[in-house]
């Protein structure tokens, strides 16, 4: 008996729904994760403390970047690790970024880690940076429905 496409069909959509899963798709909780945490997320970005607010939400930051689908997941990799080599650089010079305020280190800080934290701070806002912080955000207005402002 030959099979029509229409049968074809139907038999790989079977064989498709045990990895589909009958919860939500990761899509779904990612975005129910961005909707939840949009405020958070738009008050650390906007916020006059900088990249200090950043590092306070890095646990949030973490969270939404495991959570995040296979088409932004390197985006998330790329945003999160620029924003925890400034955290280690700073944990290292046993300061914290209001410390560096105007670009002066506090005293103690020795000449390498003044140095260590400040091209940690410019990888912020390197273009690889910048396109994943893009592309998180693009991805979030377009398939959650939120802006965030990253």
């Amino acid at each position: 008996m030959r099979r029509t496409g229409r049968h074809v069909g139907v038999a790989a959509a079977l064989l498709l729904l045990p990895v589909a899963g009958c919860g939500e798709s990761s899509v779904d909780s990612y975005c129910g994760e961005v909707q939840e945490h949009r405020k958070q997320i738009a008050e650390m970005v906007s916020s006059e403390e900088g990249p200090g607010a950043l590092l306070d939400g890095l646990p949030l930051l973490r969270e939404l970047a495991d959570a995040a689908p296979d088409d932004i997941s390197d985006e998330w990799q790329t945003f999160l690790t620029a924003v925890e080599n400034l955290d280690a650089a700073l944990e290292d010079a046993g300061a914290s970024p209001e410390e560096f305020e105007k670009g002066r280190a506090p005293e103690g800080v020795s000449a390498a880690d003044r140095r260590a934290v400040a091209d940690a701070a410019s990888g912020l806002t390197t273009e690889e940076v910048a396109g994943a912080a893009a592309g998180i955000e693009q991805q979030a207005r377009d398939v959650c429905k939120v802006n965030f402002g990253l």
